[in-house]
């Protein structure tokens, strides 16, 4: 058996309407979407590095690119594509999730003059 105390019934009842606000609901619709899509790049990407040294450490270690390793290349495409993901997530933070950000915190200041009032 589960009991709220007064404290988080009343934080609930706070929180609902502004859960439910169309500007709110878009943020995390695109929050959602750009952290899915760099996980699931980050995802393939460590993917590909466990089965490329897990099946086939001849070919890597055998063969070169300019000189160095496949295997090597393959360590660096790590360390880069990392650098990579992080600079595509700040981007994203700045062009297509802050305006959404900007517009919920104005909704939710709107909805609370609206009540004030």
């Amino acid at each position: 058996m589960t009991t709220e105390s007064p404290a988080t019934a009343a934080s609930a009842a706070v929180w609902s309407p502004i859960l439910a606000l169309p500007e709110f609901v878009e943020l995390r619709r695109r929050r959602r979407a750009v952290t899915t899509g760099l996980g699931l790049i980050a995802i393939a990407l460590f993917s590909g590095f466990l089965v490329g040294f897990a099946y086939f450490p001849e070919f890597l270690g055998d063969n070169t690119a300019f000189g160095v390793p496949l295997s090597l290349w393959v360590v660096f495409s790590q360390f880069a594509g990392t650098w990579v993901l992080v600079y595509a997530y700040f981007r994203l933070s700045r062009a297509y999730i802050q305006p959404a950000a900007d517009d919920a915190v104005r909704a939710i200041a709107q909805r609370d003059q609206e009540h004030v009032s």
